[in-house]
């Protein structure tokens, strides 16, 4: 499988997972000669705002301009969108964004003296 049928792929499940239809919404063009994979997302239609900022939740390098109609897609964030894809919807959020009411999760450690802050 290509590069670019992959990460058509993890663009659409990632948008998928978060309710929106991708069908006929984005294109992608290879722009490199090599298999580092850099590429060109042209966003279009009425969802273009909210498929960039789906992409944006689950790959924090995905650039932020979500008004653009044309996304410089760099080999990094290409890899960090397929990854993305490949893992929990859970691990889509942000490390900032795990928290409940307000205040972030703690890991457990079950030894006795779980989440007890030093004195």
């Amino acid at each position: 499988m290509t590069k670019k049928r992959l990460l058509e792929e993890a663009i659409i499940k990632i948008t998928k997972q978060a309710g929106l239809e991708t069908s006929g919404t984005f294109h992608l063009t290879s722009v490199s000669r090599d298999h580092g994979g850099l590429f060109i997302m042209e966003v279009m239609g009425p969802e273009r705002k909210r498929l960039c900022e789906e992409v944006k939740r689950a790959v924090a390098d995905f650039p932020s301009d979500t008004e653009s109609g044309c996304i410089v897609l760099l080999p990094e964030v290409v890899d960090q969108i397929i990854l993305a894809a490949r893992s929990d919807p859970a691990d889509f959020l942000a490390a900032s964004s795990r928290t409940v009411t307000g205040k972030a999760l703690l890991d457990v450690h079950r030894n006795g003296d779980e989440n007890v802050p030093p004195m």
